[in-house]
């Protein structure tokens, strides 16, 4: 599910978009109207006019983020404008080259439209297609309704070939960074905690295995001693509540120390000595006195905590599993001796 802010960022990008698109979209179109104003293809002036109207005003869907009726509007305008353009002035003008664009477009706009029916796209794609070789045979068998300068008919078909690497290129590339920026976020997310916003187990085995020399490392495993009852008494809401607030103390208490939740109520410091082990021990320790001093607000109900640490100093080949398992032996080794103490 998607948070409001990653509403508003996609809304953001579409809006951005489609406002380029009708931009340039707006400015062929006075192109147009000048090249079929100098050659006297007034039948195309006039239908340019009423396409120069409908991209003019089509900014006025996108602000109230009527984004769906503009790509149908402008697409379809695009399509039937670029039928007649071929039919009047020849297949070797190039508009038959905008009609194939489009189908590129129309898997853009599939793809974020809420509905991502890819089957429109190729409905469309097909049809696309049977309108261009419609288009073509025409052009065999009947002149142009206007003959052109051989100046006209070059500088339309140079500048179709030109819109349509540009169009391509243009949509691709915005598909390419939205899809960039979309993968960061999920590679973001599937090593943090959704919670208490910090890494997650899958992160902390990829922070283990990335240490080349663990034999100055120190993981600490801890809980929140009786976390059941404090969901019991105060509900879960209280219990993420605090969860997230001890988060917090851990990752500000122990410098550049990795944190991670491992799983429910318990997480896992890696901390690298840059001292001796009493240094490190002390810091760990540091984490336990601060949290059972600090006042936990909830609801204006003032709730205690105290937490169990078990701490274990790498040794020699020593695998992952059995590094997690020795840290979590000494904390229930500290559950037995009467919880809120580190043992090390």
């Amino acid at each position: 599910m998607q948070s409001i802010e990653e509403k508003r960022d996609f809304y953001k990008f579409i809006r951005k978009t489609c406002f380029y698109a009708d931009l340039a979209y707006f400015i062929l179109h006075i192109f147009y109207f000048v090249i079929f104003l100098i050659t006297k293809s007034y039948i195309l002036f006039y239908l340019n006019i009423a396409s120069l109207v409908i991209y003019f005003f089509a900014p006025i869907m996108l602000l109230k983020n009527k984004y769906f009726p503009f790509a149908m509007i402008c697409g379809n305008e695009f399509l039937i404008f670029m039928s007649f353009g071929s039919a009047m002035l020849g297949f070797d003008t190039g508009f038959y080259l905008c009609i194939i664009g489009l189908c590129v477009v129309s898997f853009f706009t599939s793809y974020f439209a809420k509905s991502k029916y890819k089957s429109n796209s190729i409905i469309w794609c097909v049809l696309s297609l049977m309108l261009v070789l419609a288009l073509y045979i025409a052009s065999i068998y009947n002149e142009p309704y206007y003959i052109i300068p051989n100046w006209a008919s070059t500088t339309l078909s140079i500048v179709h070939i030109v819109t349509i690497f540009g169009l391509i290129v243009a949509y691709l590339l915005s598909f390419i960074t939205y899809a960039q920026k979309l993968e960061t976020r999920i590679i973001n997310e599937s090593r943090i905690d959704n919670l208490t916003q910090i890494h997650n187990r899958y992160d902390l085995y990829n922070y283990i295995d990335s240490i080349e020399d663990k034999k100055d490392y120190v993981l600490s495993m801890f809980d929140i001693d009786d976390f059941k009852k404090i969901n019991d008494i105060h509900g879960h809401i209280a219990g993420d509540y605090i969860l997230k607030e001890i988060a917090k103390i851990a990752t500000t208490k122990t410098e550049d120390s990795f944190v991670a939740r491992y799983g429910g109520e318990e997480f896992i410091i890696i901390t690298k000595m840059y001292g001796d082990y009493q240094r490190t021990f002390k810091m760990i320790d540091n984490v336990r006195k601060k949290i059972e001093e600090h006042d936990f607000l909830f609801n204006d109900i003032i709730i205690h905590i105290t937490i169990t640490i078990g701490v274990e100093k790498y040794d020699s080949d020593m695998r992952t599993e059995e590094w997690i398992t020795k840290a979590d032996e000494k904390l229930y080794e500290g559950k037995n001796c009467g919880k809120n103490i580190t043992i090390g």
